[in-house]
């Protein structure tokens, strides 16, 4: 048997092992209506080793202001939402949450902050103790505490 063939049957074993589930992934959902529909991303959330290092790095290092503060029960402060413009309904938020950092949580991908100059900020944080690899002209490439990768974007110059 070659291995297409062996693929196959594996795919046909499978979706007999489990009806429900092949048929809910071919099943397409209803319309989406207005009363459905994502209204706006909202931001992403990330769990860290050590919130009160996060919180500094973010607002004292990048800048972010602190929109909103979540106690638990007993009143301690267990997540942090940061933002541009301290208004929760507005900022697209970056969430802070107290917690183990899994590993390869910090591969998912990058957090990007537009900044009007990448090498400036850069340097910042370089002198803030969180070197990027290389300092370039435009946009670089960062680590959080915890590792999470922070783009730095600089917008090119607009066309005359």
């Amino acid at each position: 048997m070659t291995h297409r063939m062996l693929a196959a049957l594996a795919v046909m074993v499978a979706a007999a092992a489990c009806p429900a589930a092949h048929a809910q992934a071919t099943t397409s959902p209803p319309p989406l209506t207005e009363d459905v529909k994502p209204i706006r991303v909202s931001g992403l959330g990330l769990r860290v080793s050590n919130l009160e290092r996060s919180v500094k790095f973010y607002t004292e290092v990048l800048g972010l202001q602190i929109d909103a503060k979540v106690p638990n029960k007993s009143g301690q402060i267990v997540e942090y939402l940061l933002g541009m413009s301290g208004n929760t309904q507005a900022d697209t938020l970056i969430v802070l949450s107290q917690g183990d950092v899994v590993p390869d949580a910090t591969r998912f991908g990058r957090i990007v902050l537009v900044v009007p100059s990448g090498r400036k900020m850069a340097e910042r944080l370089a002198a803030a103790g969180y070197p990027p690899a290389k300092i370039v002209d435009g946009t670089n490439i960062v680590k959080d505490p915890d590792g999470y990768t922070i783009e730095l974007y600089q917008r090119p110059a607009a066309k005359p």
